[in-house]
Formats: structure tokens, C-alpha cells, sequence
């Protein structure tokens, strides 16, 4: 793929177009971000580009690429949608808009893309293989594997053709096909880690344990830092009956990727096989944690407890399986077993009717649709190691892949004014009379600026400009300027107390001190979030699973956001263009849980600008919590291009099209 995008960089520098020196330097700049797997920077470098020449094709065919490779699937369609509208006779585009469209199982759309491409380019074994893929996503291998071999027949050194329709061949049981084409594709690059991985599970279905774990071992030592390697190693080990193994290579996926929640089921399922109970339901409820609305560890947990002799404790957990999923015909019947153990006979057997009820209405409509036949099979086994479906990122953050971060998806700060520190370049460009007048009076030697944090400065530092305010209040105790200063300091070192009195002190001398105002109420706002924090109380607002959800709080406290309302529409009444001022009272409308007013607010702050990512990312997220997942999205993903990279963690977790 780097090849090919380096090919298409040197035909495209070469056109007239480009004869910008500058605009080369940067798309050569972005490209060699890019092949480094710097995305979010080579994507700030092609913003530049568009900015400058909307009406070049380049930097949104490299960006389109950028946003691909961080699973900004919206992002990449709008940019390769941009290319083709440029350029409709250039067969890249329509392959990776195809490309984009299967991402998002848009699969008859994504086939038409890839024939166009096809009918402008019939010599790209890219193009095969990209619609080869597609076909197996949709378990057409047959046709997957007729596509491959079209590439090989182009170019047959493509490692990548033998691995995918290695993995085809798989699918379809002809391991010794799909061994063969590992092989080759291993001989043609001997330094892929998935090469020797895919063959390993090959080895597996073979039930050749030994080469399989030889393979899966030089995966292993090749990528030290994959989760994935790991996790396909123990059920390899399992299979071989190495269970000791098998725990350390799940104990190791979990050192690597400590959420996920797959590798806790099947833990905690090993756990209950060597008899160790305690470890299982530990297991079983971080699953529960991770992922509140699967049944089957409420379902497994439950039976663990019940071997344990805790029929309370089953009942409750296949009470919740029941409540999650009402026609579980298989936990009725568990629930009815323990039951009759309590001595509750009457709900007994009202279980064991609903049971038979439901597993007739399984058999009258369910058909040939074995998902359904599992829940009311009383044969089916949920406690059997799974074998792969979940989400890993890999430890090592080098390549780029910034969406595959682990973070807490919440709401982006408020801003405020503060010290500009040489080394601080997250700071947001504003024009505006009132702060152009401080900065040129420049107190204490410091710029001022926005920003979505306090300047760092040393503890000692601040004190020591603290006492330098306090001395300069006896000389003049009239100057507004002064107690702003002041009041800045104080809340950088937490002193939020007296920070707000400062601010009031400043707004007494001057009323129409809107950037006391906005300070205030931003302050007011950082000390209610510390306070509940110390409390063990965050009432941030949180996506989960598939539901977005307000954050539950320990205690029963309602907070009080009417004083930061008051400033923020105060120094809103004083400047109705202060942009910053909608945007921060957006945060707190939804933390008030006004979401309609806080997504009018965000609205309106981009509207007059300045044009914030932060305001994209919180409108984003209140849009997804709202159930308007696609809007939300479309935020995300803008938020992202303007360089959030928390975005496209959001975008991977909540924006597939199939989520």
C-alpha cells in the first residue's frame, strides 16, 4: 500500500498544478508523515493545502487515506467523494471510496465503486484485491478467491493476494490450499507477523498443534506487543489442553489490552474449568463492567454461583440475563433449577413453563436461524472458550493508529483566559479589543490567551507572582487588571476560593469586565467539578456499550450550576459575539442535562467562531448520547480533522455502521 501511495505521489508532483514550491514542500512533508504513521499530523499538514488550493486533488486523496487508516470512516468517504468530483476518470478514488462503503457495509455501492475503478484501471491488482476483501466480508470466498487470483495473475509477488485468499481457502476448508498460499506469501515476506499467524490457525483447524504453535511462537516474537498474537495463541494452547499456558498467554493479552472484555469471558471460563470459582466470578463481573448489556456472563456468573452453592446469587444474576434479554429460554430453566433449591416451588415451575413456552416459539418461527436455536437449545454450552470477535489495540501507540488509545470519552473543557507559555501551542486564536488592551499593558511581562487548560507554571513561581499582585494592591486598589491577575493565579494553584473573589473584586471595580465574567464562571466550574471530585462523585456525561448514558453518582447530590449560568450569560449580555462564551455554557446546559439547549449553544458557537474542535467533539457526543449517532458522527469526525485525536477513538468505538 505505501508503495502504491508513494507511486501516486510522484505522478501527482509531477503535474503542472504543483508547481508551488511551498505546497510541495508540504504535501512531501504530509507524505512522509503519513508513511510514518504520523496521521493526525500528515492530516494537519493536507488541511493547510486545502486551505490554500480547495481545488486540488492531492492533499484530499492523502487525507481521505489518513482518515481510512484511523477508522474515520465519514471523514474518508466526504474526501474521496471530494476526489472523484475533482477527477471522475482516476481509479484510486472510487477504490477507496469502495473501500469506505464496505467499511461501512455499504456492500452493493462498494462493488459498483470497485467495478468503476475496474473499467478505468483493469491492470490494478489493488483494485481486485480490495473488492476480493469486500467479497469476504460478505462470505462470498468463491468470488473472493477468483479476485484474488486476478491480482496474482497482474502481479504474482503480492503477499498480501496469497494471505487473503489463503484465509478464503480457509473459510471454505481447503486448509491444505490455504496453508500453501501462507507459505507462499511467508517466502515472498518473511518479516509479516500475520503470515505466520493465519498459518498457525490453519495448522489449528488441522488439529496440528505442534506447527501451529511453532508458527503462532515466531508470530509472537516477531510482534511482541500484539494482543491479538497472544489471544490466538492460548486458544491454541487450550486446544492442546496446556491450560497453564493458556492462563499466562490471557493474563499477558490483559497486561497488553486491560479492557477487553472477550479475554475476561474466557479467563474466567479456564478459571471455573480448574476450579477456581472466586477468580471466575471476579472475571465475569469485570466482563459485566465492560460490557453491561451482554447476557452471557450474567448467564455464566450465575452458574458459577450456583455450583458455589449461592442460589441467591444465581437467581440475581439469571434474573438480570432474563431482564436484558426476556425470551433467554435457557436461563428460565436455570433460574427455575435454583429456585427449587431455595424452596420456591410456585416460581419454579412458573420458570420451567415459561422456559417450555418460549423454546415453542423458538421452534415455530426461528427457522434455520441457529443464533435463536442456541438461547433455547438446553444442550448449547455458553461456557466453552470463545474463539475470536472483539476489539484489541495494541500497547505500543508508535504506529500512529491513534483511534486504538484507551481513554475516558467525556466532554471537552471550558475554556478560559490565561498565561501563554512558550511551550504551550494549544492555544486558541482570538481577536478581541478588551484582551488586545491587557496584552498590550502586559502585566507582570505574560501574554494572555484561550485555552482549554490552565498554564502550567511552577507552584513557586505562582506564589511569588501572588505576593507581587498583593504588594501592587496597596499602591492602587482601583485597578481591575490587577485583581484578573490575581484571581488567574489563584485558581492555577487550585486556590478556587479565593480566585473567584478576586474576579469579583475585578468586576466591582468594572462591570463590564466580560472576561472576568467568562474567567469567573469557568472557575466556578472547575471547582465544582474538584469538589465533586474529591467526593468521589463526577457527574460527566459518558458513552457506553451501545447506549450513551449519564454517569451515575454515589450520592443523591444535585448540583448547582445557576452562578456559572449567570456569568456566562452575563458576559454573553456584555459581547453576544464572545464565542467562547456559548461554547463553555454548552458544557454546562449538559451537565445540567439540558442537551437541546446545549447543542443550540455549541451551534451557535461555531457559527460566529471562533471555529472550535472542542465544540465540534462536545456537540458530537451529546448528538451520539441523544441517539442522533449519525449527526454525531459527522462532529466527530470534523473534530478529529481539526485535530482531536480522541475523536477517532469515538469514531472507532461508537460510529461503525453497524454499531
Amino acid at each position: 500500500m505505501k508503495h502504491k501511495l508513494l507511486t501516486i505521489l510522484f505522478l501527482l508532483l509531477s503535474m503542472p498544478i504543483m508547481a508551488q514550491f511551498d505546497i510541495n514542500h508540504y504535501l512531501r512533508e504530509g507524505h512522509r508523515d503519513l508513511t510514518k504513521s504520523n496521521y493526525t499530523s500528515a492530516i494537519n499538514r493536507f488541511n493547510t493545502i486545502i486551505q490554500v488550493k480547495p481545488e486540488m486533488l492531492e492533499p484530499y486523496y492523502f487525507r481521505g487515506y489518513c482518515k481510512f487508516r484511523l477508522d474515520d470512516y465519514q471523514g474518508a468517504y466526504l474526501d474521496f467523494q471530494r476526489v472523484i468530483e475533482l477527477n471522475p476518470y482516476f481509479a484510486e478514488g472510487y477504490r477507496f471510496r469502495g473501500i469506505i462503503k464496505a467499511m461501512q457495509q455499504d456492500y452493493q455501492d462498494a462493488m459498483e465503486d470497485f467495478a468503476k475503478a475496474l473499467e478505468l484501471d483493469a491492470a490494478s491488482p489493488e483494485i481486485y484485491n480490495s473488492r476480493g476483501y469486500t467479497y469476504i466480508s460478505i462470505k462470498n470466498y468463491e468470488k473472493a478467491i477468483e479476485d484474488f487470483n486476478e491480482a496474482l495473475k497482474i502481479n504474482k509477488d503480492m503477499p498480501s493476494s496469497y494471505f487473503q485468499r489463503g484465509y478464503a481457502k480457509m473459510c471454505i476448508n481447503d486448509l491444505d490450499g490455504a496453508i500453501e498460499d501462507f507459505t507462499y506469501g511467508i517466502k515472498l515476506n518473511p518479516y509479516s507477523p500475520d503470515g505466520y499467524s493465519q498459518r498457525a490457525l490453519a495448522f489449528c483447524d488441522k488439529e496440528d498443534y505442534k506447527q501451529a504453535l511453532t508458527d503462532m511462537n515466531h508470530a509472537v516474537e516477531m510482534d511482541p506487543q500484539n494482543p491479538v498474537l497472544y489471544f490466538n495463541r492460548a486458544i491454541i494452547l487450550y486446544k492442546s489442553n496446556d491450560l497453564k499456558g493458556t492462563m499466562a498467554d490471557y493474563n499477558k493479552v490483559l497486561e497488553l489490552n486491560p479492557d477487553n472484555a472477550l479475554t475476561y469471558y474466557n479467563r474466567a471460563i479456564l478459571h471455573s474449568e480448574i476450579g477456581d470459582n472466586n477468580a471466575a466470578i471476579s472475571d465475569y463481573s469485570k466482563v459485566i463492567e465492560l460490557s453491561p448489556r451482554n447476557i452471557l456472563p450474567f448467564f455464566n456468573r450465575g452458574a458459577v454461583k450456583f455450583d458455589a452453592g449461592d442460589f441467591y446469587g444465581a437467581i440475581e444474576d439469571w434474573s438480570q440475563a432474563i431482564e436484558i434479554f426476556p425470551d433467554f429460554a435457557r436461563a428460565y430453566q436455570a433460574r427455575s433449577s435454583a429456585r427449587m433449591q431455595i424452596g420456591d416451588y410456585l416460581g419454579a415451575k412458573k420458570d420451567e413453563n415459561t422456559a417450555k413456552q418460549k423454546i415453542e416459539e423458538y421452534q415455530k418461527r426461528a427457522g434455520n436461524d441457529s443464533t435463536l436455536a442456541d438461547f433455547a437449545d438446553t444442550s448449547y454450552n455458553f461456557r466453552k472458550v470463545i474463539e475470536f470477535d472483539s476489539d484489541f489495540y495494541r500497547a505500543n501507540m508508535e504506529d500512529g493508529e491513534v483511534q486504538n488509545k484507551r481513554i475516558v470519552i467525556e466532554l471537552k473543557p471550558s475554556i478560559l483566559l490565561t498565561i501563554k507559555l512558550p511551550s504551550d501551542e494549544n492555544t486558541i486564536a482570538l481577536y478581541m479589543q478588551s484582551l488586545e488592551q491587557m496584552n498590550r499593558r502586559g502585566l507582570y511581562g505574560y501574554t494572555l490567551a484561550f485555552a482549554d487548560h490552565q498554564a502550567e507554571m511552577p507552584v513557586d513561581t505562582v506564589r511569588i507572582l501572588l505576593n507581587q499582585t498583593e504588594q501592587a494592591k496597596l499602591q492602587s486598589t482601583f485597578d481591575s487588571e490587577l485583581y484578573f491577575y490575581q484571581a488567574m493565579f489563584n485558581s492555577m494553584v487550585q486556590n478556587y476560593n479565593q480566585s473567584i473573589k478576586a474576579y469579583t473584586s475585578a468586576i466591582s471595580i468594572d462591570p463590564k469586565f466580560e472576561l472576568a465574567y467568562l474567567n469567573r464562571a469557568t472557575t466556578r466550574y472547575m471547582m465544582i467539578e474538584y469538589m465533586n471530585s474529591l467526593d468521589d462523585f463526577s457527574p460527566i456525561i459518558s458513552i457506553e456499550g451501545d447506549n450513551a448514558k449519564r454517569t451515575e453518582v454515589k450520592h443523591d447530590v444535585e448540583v448547582d450550576y445557576s452562578e456559572v449560568l449567570d456569568d456566562l450569560n452575563y458576559a454573553i449580555e456584555l459581547n453576544p459575539q464572545l464565542g467562547i462564551a456559548y461554547y463553555n455554557r454548552g458544557n454546562v446546559k449538559c451537565m445540567s442535562k439540558d442537551f437541546t439547549g446545549a447543542i443550540a449553544d455549541y451551534t451557535y458557537s461555531l457559527k460566529i467562531g471562533p471555529e472550535l474542535p472542542q465544540a465540534y467533539y462536545n456537540r458530537g457526543l451529546t448528538l451520539i448520547y441523544l441517539k442522533e449517532k449519525e449527526k454525531g458522527c459527522i462532529d466527530i469526525s470534523k473534530s478529529g480533522e481539526m485535530g482531536i485525536e480522541d475523536a477517532y477513538v469515538v469514531l472507532k468505538k461508537y460510529c461503525r455502521k453497524n454499531d
